[in-house]
């Protein structure tokens, strides 16, 4: 079961990062990303868990 703090934090880096590249015009990922703000609200708690663990950056190399 997903923790509510960890969908909130997901959502707060998500919106952080749309606002970073929506000051530097980079219209494209500015929309990727709000979309991906989207399926963070429509997510049900078990498919947010495991948003952290297909993160490419969390994988060990």
């Amino acid at each position: 079961m997903a923790y509510p703090g960890k969908r909130e934090g997901l959502a707060q880096k998500v919106d952080t990062a749309a606002q970073e590249a929506e000051r530097l015009g980079l219209t494209t990922a500015t929309l990727i990303l709000r979309m991906a703000r989207l399926e963070i609200d429509r997510a049900v708690p078990d498919e947010v868990e495991g948003m952290s663990r297909n993160n490419l950056r969390s994988k060990p190399n």
